[in-house]
Order: C-alpha cells, then sequence, then structure tokens
C-alpha cells in the first residue's frame, strides 16, 4: 500500500534532497533501509515522507487512500468523501476543496531545507575590531523598510521609492550611522518589522490587503537576504558582538520568519554573532541594568505590552532600572512613557506609498542609533535622514 503511495510523492518534490530521499525509499522498499543507503536518520527519513504525504493531501493526492483528485490552484482539499459497494470496491467521491491555507512549520522546515546547501555556514569569519568601549551598546533601529514596495512621486508627493531605493537608503544609513557612533563592544540591530512590504508573491500583507509592490517577489527577497547579510558584517567590523532581532511584521510575517532562519544558517559559524528565533511577535534583550522590549506595535498598544511585559518578563523587570519598548508599524515618531517604562515608535528611511499620502498620513523619515550604558541606560544617540544620507554621497558632509 505505501509503495504505491511513493511515485505519486515525486511530483511534490522541491528540493534535490526530497527528491532523492523518495527515489531512494522505491528503490529500497523502506525507509529503515533508504537511511541506510542515504547515511541519514531513520526519523529524518520518516520526517521527509510524512511531510511530503501531507502537501500531497492538500493538493488532493493520496493513492493509499484511493484519493487522486488534485486541486485547482489556490485551493486546498477539505475533505474526501468516498463510496464502496458490498465488495470493497470504490464506486465514487465526493471531493470538498477550500481556498489555500499554509502550514508554517511545514514551510518553514522545507525552507531551511531547501537553503541548507547553499546558504549554511557559507560567512567567513570577520576579524574582530582590536579596541572598543566595553560598557557601551549601539542599537540601530530599522524601522518598517517596506523593501519591494513601488511609490511614485508624482503620485505621492514625495520621493520615488523601489527595492533598488530602498537597498541605497539603508544601507548608506548604516554606514553612517557606523562611522558616527562610538566604538563600543556590543552591536545590537534592531529589524521592528515590515521589512519587506509584501508577505508573498501575490503582493498582499498577511491580512491579504494588495499593495503596490516593484517588480518580482523573488527578486526582493533575495535583495533583502543579502542586504541585511552586508549590514550584519559591516556591524562586525565595529562591534566585537553583534545581535539581531528580527520583529515580525503585519506585512512580513512568513518572510521575516525565513529572513531570520536565512541569517541564523549564514552565520552559523561566526561566533561574534547572536541571532535568537522569531516565533514571537515579543522579542527582548537584557542589558546592564537596561531590559529593551521589541514588538512590531500591530495589534497592540504600549499600555497593554507595559501589561504583558511586567506579567511575563517579571523576573527581568525586577533585575533592571531602565526599561525601553521599541516598536515600528504607524512611521511616525512617538514617546510615551508607562510606568517607568519608555516607549517609542520609531521613523522610517521609506518614502509613503499611495494609500498613505492620499489618507493623508505623512511623517519625516529618519534612522536612529541608540547608544546604551551598561550602568546608565541611554548615553547618547545619533540620527539619518534622506537628505543628509543624499548630502553624503554628494561629499558635502
Amino acid at each position: 500500500m505505501m509503495r504505491k503511495t511513493y511515485p505519486a510523492l515525486l511530483s511534490f518534490c522541491e528540493t534535490e534532497t526530497q527528491t532523492e530521499t523518495v527515489e531512494a525509499v522505491i528503490k529500497c522498499g523502506s525507509h529503515k533501509k533508504a537511511a541506510e543507503l542515504l547515511g541519514k536518520n531513520r526519523r529524518s527519513v520518516d520526517k521527509l515522507i510524512k511531510r511530503l504525504e501531507r502537501h500531497a493531501a492538500v493538493n488532493g493526492v493520496a493513492p493509499h487512500r484511493d484519493v487522486d483528485h488534485r486541486t485547482m490552484e489556490g485551493f486546498n482539499t477539505k475533505f474526501v468523501t468516498s463510496r464502496f459497494d458490498g465488495e470493497g470496491v470504490l464506486q465514487g467521491q465526493y471531493v470538498r476543496q477550500e481556498r489555500e491555507t499554509f502550514d508554517l512549520d511545514v514551510m518553514l522546515d522545507d525552507f531551511k531545507e531547501g537553503l541548507k546547501g547553499e546558504l549554511s555556514g557559507l560567512h567567513k569569519p570577520v576579524t574582530a575590531p582590536s579596541e572598543t568601549l566595553d560598557k557601551l551598546m549601539n542599537c540601530y533601529m530599522i524601522g518598517d523598510h517596506h523593501l519591494g514596495m513601488y511609490a511614485w512621486s508624482k503620485e505621492t508627493g514625495d520621493d520615488n521609492y523601489d527595492t533598488d531605493i530602498g537597498v541605497g537608503l539603508l544601507e548608506d544609513a548604516v554606514d553612517s550611522l557606523v562611522a558616527r557612533s562610538p566604538d563600543s563592544k556590543h552591536g545590537l540591530l534592531c529589524n521592528l518589522g515590515d521589512f519587506f512590504h509584501a508577505n508573498n508573491n501575490k503582493g498582499e500583507t498577511a491580512g491579504g490587503t494588495p499593495l503596490d509592490t516593484d517588480g518580482r517577489y523573488g527578486r526582493t527577497v533575495k535583495e533583502g537576504v543579502n542586504l541585511l547579510k552586508r549590514i550584519v558584517i559591516r556591524l562586525l567590523e565595529k562591534h566585537e558582538i553583534v545581535t539581531v532581532l528580527n520583529v515580525r511584521g503585519n506585512h512580513d510575517s512568513d518572510p521575516a520568519l525565513w529572513l531570520n532562519e536565512a541569517m541564523r544558517m549564514y552565520f552559523e559559524n561566526e561566533p561574534r554573532v547572536i541571532i535568537p528565533d522569531n516565533y514571537s511577535k515579543f522579542t527582548h534583550l537584557e542589558f546592564g541594568n537596561s531590559l529593551i522590549v521589541l514588538h512590531h506595535g500591530d495589534k497592540i498598544n504600549p499600555q497593554r505590552i507595559y501589561e504583558s511585559v511586567t506579567r511575563r518578563l517579571s523576573v527581568e523587570w525586577g533585575k533592571s532600572k531602565y526599561r525601553f519598548g521599541w516598536l515600528g508599524h504607524l512611521h511616525h515618531k512617538e514617546a510615551r512613557e508607562i510606568g517607568g517604562m519608555m516607549f517609542e515608535q520609531w521613523n522610517v528611511l521609506a518614502s509613503p506609498d499611495s494609500w498613505h499620502a492620499a489618507s493623508g498620513f505623512g511623517s519625516s523619515r529618519s534612522m536612529t542609533c541608540i547608544v546604551l550604558s551598561e550602568e546608565y541606560g541611554e548615553d547618547s544617540r545619533v540620527i539619518i535622514n534622506p537628505d543628509r544620507i543624499e548630502g553624503e554621497r554628494d561629499g558635502k558632509v
């Protein structure tokens, strides 16, 4: 019965590893023998086959259950009702389909499996700076960068914006902030969410809202991954230890996960880079007397974040003297203190898109580096805006 399933799985393989494993199982007739042939753990073969069977099933293919009704594009199989005669011979089937949904765990596993050979451990360690200031940390705030967004100045009344412009703006902004900030031992890259404009190749947010996008989604993702790699390497030249916190936004809830995993794989052989997972919408970091909490800021306000932090992080709260809540989402600068916790919503470098412009939303554009002291909390801050970026490009600054 199982052998009948395996050949059908070949058409659902998306990586060389998946194809190689299925072909080995077909050839050997069992998971155990296939694992021995491939030099793999039996459990990894079981897991891969199970994942493929589940993927095939939601697409209407499950030969071991006499089901072979491939779904239409954009749909999944919800259930199949089979009718048999008295001798157990299949007489007919009723197939119910529903709009496509995604199993995020499966997608993330497949993504990591597919990139393992291309990204894993490729980064060559960078020589650490010889002298740094031990008790300081530079915190670089990437507000909603919306890479992949398209904005036309004649429509928005502001600057043009596309993938190439977004890459250049952020890279030059980081270079300037790195050059103008102290040589701190610690560097913290805070990607506050909505790094990518769209959540999928349909040009939609995670909630399905259509967006103005620039070009092919695959190119945007590639440019974004390479951009973040270069930024982390730039910070490694400045700081002994670099921590990267990638927050999931409302525009890029899924690609933010993939971006984080790609960075973890690429820098896995670099002991000076720390990249925690980002499965939760909340993330936090302790530095000396400071507690830092990051959230994109969607579907929750600072008051509720404060209440959540004092409950979830009561031990960390008790140890800290300075508490910071750093948020993205609204694109404009806003600062508010609640119960001894200073919340700041950060500006962005990206131009407004047509929807924001037509709705009358607008704010100044900038990127900030906050310098924290282990003992005294915030020490100083350095700011860059698009006008200064242009001035530095032209040699005027």
